[in-house]
C-alpha cells in the first residue's frame, strides 16, 4: 500500500510523543530527530496564535533528495512508496538536506552520513501504522492510503514546491481564520527572541572548501578562454592541473565520507552535482592536454574548443546546482552577482584586456549586487555583510581602471588580483547568506512579519 501521513493541526498539542516513539522504534531509544515539532509563537505572544506542526519525511512523488543526490544513495520502495536512504552509498555531502524544503535528512556526525525517516516501511509491510502515528495520543497524526490525486498541502510552515508530498492536511474553518490572521497581523513582527531562529545548515567555516572550488574553477575557465584568443597569455598546463586538482581535492573535505567521493558522479541523469563533477573533470583534463601540445596543431585547437565547452558547462552546472536550493524570498533574488557564469565572463574580459567583456559584465555584477534585497539581515539576525555595496563599487572601479587595454603589465596583474579578491569576498558573502528554506524558517519569518509566498524552484526535467 502506498501510504501517506495525515495531520490535523487542530488536535496537535506539541507533546512530542510522535518524536519519542520514532526514536524508540528506529534508534533504540536514541533521538534521531527524524520527526520534528515546529511551533509558531512558542512564547505565546498575544499577537499570534500558538500552533504546532509535526513533520517528518513526506516521501514525495518527486523527491528533491533522491533527484539531487549525486551518489545514487536514495531509492523508492515500490510497495509502500517510502523514499529510503542507503547509508553505505552516502558520501555525506549534505546536499539532500539543502534541497529538501521540509528539513528532513539529518547528518550523523558520528557516522559521517545522512539519515532520514523510513516511513517505518517495515511496519507498513506488516500492515501496521508508523510508530509516530500509532503513538499520537490526540489523533493529530495518523496514516492512510495515498490518494490517486492529491493537492499540495496548505499549511503555514509548509512551502508549496510541487514535490508531491505524501501528506494530507485536515483543515477547519477556525484554522483557516487563524492562518489569515497570522499572515496579516500587521507586518511589524514580534519582538526579537519571541520566535527562535532555527539553526543554520550552511556555515562558511564548514563550507570553505566549496568556496575554493567555486572560485578557482571559474577563474581557470576564464583564463583558459582568454588564452584561446591570445595563446601567449594562456595558463600553463601545470597551473591548470595543479590548481584545478587541488581545488577538487579541497572540495571533498566537507564530505562526511571523503574516500567515497568517487560516487559523486553516479547520478548525472538528475543531479547537477554529478554533472558539475563530470564537467569540471573533463575541463581540467582537456585543458591540461591542450596546453601540453603545440598550439599550431589542429588537434590541439579542437581539444581547446572541447575544453572550453566543458568549462562553460562547469560554470553553468555550478549555478544550476545552487538554484536547486529553495530559499526564503526575503533572502534576496535567486539570480545575483554570485553567479559563476557572470564571474567567468568578467574575469575572461580582464584576462584578455577586452572592454567588450569586462565592462558590461562588471557593471551587470555591480547592478545585481546593489539590487539585492536587504531584509535578509533583519530575518537572519547577526549575519555580517563582508562587502558593503560602496566598497564593492570602489573595488570594481579600481579593477576596471587598471585593467584597461594597453595598460602596463604590472597594472594588468594588479587588476586581475583585485578582481579575484573581490570575487573571493563575494563568494564568501554568498555562502554567508545562502540558507535553505524550512518549516522552522517559514514560521520564524511569519512571526517576524515577513509573509511566506510560493517559492521558485527549478526541478530537473526528468522529475516532471
Amino acid at each position: 500500500m502506498r501510504a501517506a501521513f495525515v495531520f490535523d493541526q487542530d488536535r496537535c498539542t506539541g507533546c512530542e510523543a510522535c518524536r519519542i516513539a520514532c526514536g524508540i522504534e528506529n534508534g533504540g531509544g536514541r533521538d534521531l530527530a527524524w520527526r520534528q515539532i515546529h511551533t509558531l509563537n512558542p512564547a505565546h505572544h498575544p499577537a499570534l496564535p500558538t500552533k504546532h506542526l509535526s513533520l517528518a519525511c513526506n516521501h514525495c512523488e518527486r523527491p528533491a533528495c533522491l533527484l539531487g543526490c549525486p551518489a545514487a544513495a536514495y531509492r523508492r520502495d515500490t510497495e509502500t512508496g517510502a523514499v529510503l536512504l542507503d547509508s553505505d552509498k552516502c558520501i555525506g555531502c549534505r546536499y539532500c538536506s539543502w534541497v529538501c524544503p521540509y528539513d528532513v535528512p539529518r547528518f550523523d556526525e558520528a557516522l559521517g552520513v545522512m539519515t532520514k525517516c523510513t516511513f517505518c516501511s517495515h511496519r507498513l509491510a506488516e500492515g501496521k501504522a508508523p510508530a509516530c502515528a500509532q503513538a499520537c495520543p490526540t489523533g493529530a497524526l495518523s496514516h492512510s492510503a495515498r490518494p490517486e490525486t492529491s493537492k499540495e498541502p496548505d499549511l503555514l510552515g509548509l512551502p508549496s514546491l510541487a514535490f508531491g508530498p505524501a501528506l494530507i492536511v485536515k483543515r477547519s474553518v477556525a484554522s483557516e481564520t487563524e492562518k489569515t490572521a497570522t499572515l496579516s497581523h500587521g507586518g511589524a513582527g514580534l519582538p526579537r527572541g519571541a520566535q527562535p531562529i532555527p539553526k543554520r545548515k550552511i556555515l562558511l567555516r564548514s563550507e570553505w572548501g566549496l568556496v575554493v572550488f567555486t572560485t578557482v574553477l571559474p577563474f581557470l575557465v576564464a583564463w583558459f578562454a582568454a588564452g584561446l584568443l591570445d595563446p601567449s597569455s594562456s595558463p600553463p598546463a601545470l597551473v591548470i592541473a595543479g590548481a584545478g586538482g587541488l581545488a577538487m581535492a579541497v572540495s571533498t573535505l566537507h564530505l562526511g565520507k571523503p574516500f567515497r567521493a568517487w560516487r559523486a558522479i553516479l547520478n548525472p541523469k538528475t543531479s547537477w552535482l554529478s554533472r558539475e563533477i563530470l564537467l569540471s573533470s573533463g575541463f581540467l583534463a582537456a585543458a591540461t592536454l591542450a596546453r601540453l601540445f603545440p598550439v599550431e596543431s589542429s588537434g590541439t585547437r579542437w581539444l581547446g574548443i572541447g575544453a572550453l565547452l566543458a568549462g562553460v558547462g562547469t560554470v553553468l552546472a555550478i549555478d544550476a546546482l545552487y538554484r536547486q536550493i529553495p530559499v526564503h524570498p526575503v533572502a534576496g533574488p535567486r539570480f545575483d552577482a554570485a553567479e559563476t557564469w557572470l564571474t567567468a565572463l568578467f574575469l575572461a574580459g580582464i584576462f584578455a584586456g577586452s572592454a567588450w567583456l569586462w565592462l558590461p559584465s562588471g557593471f551587470l555584477k555591480l547592478a545585481f549586487s546593489l539590487s539585492r534585497r536587504r531584509r535578509f539581515d533583519d530575518l537572519e539576525t547577526g549575519t555580517p555583510r563582508w562587502l558593503p555595496p560602496w566598497r564593492k563599487l570602489l573595488l570594481l572601479l579600481g579593477c576596471l581602471a587598471v585593467s584597461m587595454p594597453g595598460s602596463e603589465p604590472l597594472n594588468h596583474v594588479l587588476g586581475i588580483a583585485l578582481a579575484t579578491a573581490g570575487e573571493v569576498l563575494d563568494r564568501c558573502r554568498f555562502y554567508l547568506e545562502l540558507e535553505p528554506v524550512s518549516p522552522g524558517r517559514i514560521l520564524h519569518a511569519a512571526a517576524r512579519g515577513f509573509l511566506p509566498v510560493r517559492h521558485d524552484v527549478h526541478l530537473p526535467a526528468e522529475a516532471l
